[in-house]
């Protein structure tokens, strides 16, 4: 098997990871990879298919994430999700980052293989003043699917700050286990009938 190099992880408007952390799933190595940048072209990122109701190049200086997993395993080894979480300074509290298809049926995450996920944050309704905060975490299913139970196997933090209308970017950091745990009651009042375990589990 070739040996995989930084070209192997180069992405359209993004390059080479920002970010990569290693981690064991299901007995098999990976690493989750992020991409972070600056939207300087709202359009390339695809504004343009959103319908939003303002100028799309009012999202210009807002950051752009891309999370990837690479994890060589076949099959079921590979089923994860991303579960993402946000703090944003005009919401009381947290909001989780849920697709509606999904809301509707209080699941916290949609899991595949080898998952990706994808955002840019925009200003929807434009605004001045606004801090957002995300906690976005790889999880897995202990059964793979069967059962609503989750784990966090890893987590990064990301965000901005918008002051007079200027952004500015947070950088992206790694999370550590407290993080997570400080989220689980959150989550299982949003998620009733799923099970969050409490440990990262690296396994």
């Amino acid at each position: 098997m070739k040996s995989s190099t930084m070209n192997d992880y180069l992405e359209p408007g993004f390059g080479t990871p920002t970010l990569q952390i290693p981690f064991r799933l299901r007995g098999e190595e990976g690493r989750a990879l992020f991409y972070y940048t600056v939207n300087e072209d709202p359009g390339f990122w695809g504004f343009d298919l959103l319908g939003l109701p303002f100028d799309i190049g009012l999202a210009r200086g807002f950051p752009v994430f891309l999370a990837r997993t690479d994890f060589p395993t076949a099959g079921y080894r590979g089923e994860a999700g991303w579960l993402q979480l946000l703090q944003i300074s005009s919401h009381e509290g947290e909001i989780p980052d849920i697709a509606l298809d999904m809301d509707e049926r209080h699941y916290p995450v949609s899991l595949s293989f080898r998952p990706s996920l994808f955002d840019a944050p925009g200003p929807n309704p434009p605004r001045n003043h606004e801090i957002w905060e995300a906690e976005t975490y790889l999880v897995a299913c202990p059964d793979v699917s069967r059962s609503p139970r989750l784990f966090a196997v890893l987590g990064v933090g990301w965000g901005y700050d918008l002051v007079h209308g200027v952004v500015f970017a947070r950088p992206l950091r790694q999370l550590s286990e407290a993080h997570w745990q400080n989220r689980l009651e959150f989550l299982r009042n949003q998620c009733p009938g799923w099970g969050f375990q409490k440990s990262f589990g690296i396994r």
